[in-house]
């Protein structure tokens, strides 16, 4: 066997494992499906192209790149620049959503202490 073929075979091994790891995470609760979506999608990519190479090689020829490396390298970057963003959003909402509830927990908390207070016949 050529490097190629072993360096193919080791990539669609490395996938397929990937992609059912994260479909096992996805059964047990501990991801979501609308981010396991993304990941499944990326895998099967992967797998597409690593079964078909030839489409990245006409891909990237009709883009105009001169390697088919430079072009995936580009991909890449652009694919975990799109999924830190919409994860640095998904913080960010989240992050506001504990800071309004803090808020309103005492708010409640501070109810709580003034009717307890009204009600003590000691004051």
């Amino acid at each position: 066997m050529t490097v190629n073929v072993v360096l193919r075979l080791g990539a669609a091994l490395f996938f397929g494992v990937f992609l059912v790891y994260v479909l096992k995470l996805v059964s047990k609760g501990k991801l979501l499906l609308k981010y396991a979506l993304l990941w499944m999608f990326l895998c099967a990519a992967a797998l597409i192209c690593d079964v078909w190479p030839g489409i990245i090689y006409a891909i990237s020829g009709a883009v105009g790149f001169i390697s088919p490396s430079n072009f995936v390298l580009l991909g890449a970057v652009v694919v975990l620049l799109a999924i830190s963003l919409s994860l640095s959003v998904a913080v960010s909402r989240h992050v506001l959503a504990v800071k309004n509830l803090t808020q309103r927990v005492a708010i409640l908390e501070k109810e709580l202490e003034s009717k307890a207070g009204d009600s003590d016949p000691l004051r």
